[in-house]
């Protein structure tokens, strides 16, 4: 046995580290991706009678933008698990 046996196994510990860390800076980017100072917040009130007048709503249109967002963290955490 040599003089650090455990050598191996925390260089590659360390690069699973790097790499769950680099996945979590992603989902850090997404989380700060639209800032209130660029995209205030809109009157959801009015937004929805607008829809509304169009024949959408904005439960749909809310419900799809978090399956956009869902979907992408799921993308990157399915990605960061499956190279273990």
């Amino acid at each position: 046995m040599g003089r650090y046996p455990y050598a191996a196994e925390c260089k590659k510990l360390k690069k699973r580290i790097e790499e769950l860390e680099a996945a979590l800076v992603k989902i850090d980017n997404w989380a700060k991706a639209y800032p209130l100072e660029v995209f205030p917040e809109p009157d959801f009130k009015k937004a929805a009678e607008v829809l509304k007048s169009a024949g959408l709503t904005l439960d749909a249109i809310s419900a799809s933008n978090m399956r956009h967002v869902i979907n992408g963290v799921k993308d990157i955490v399915e990605q960061a698990l499956k190279d273990k």
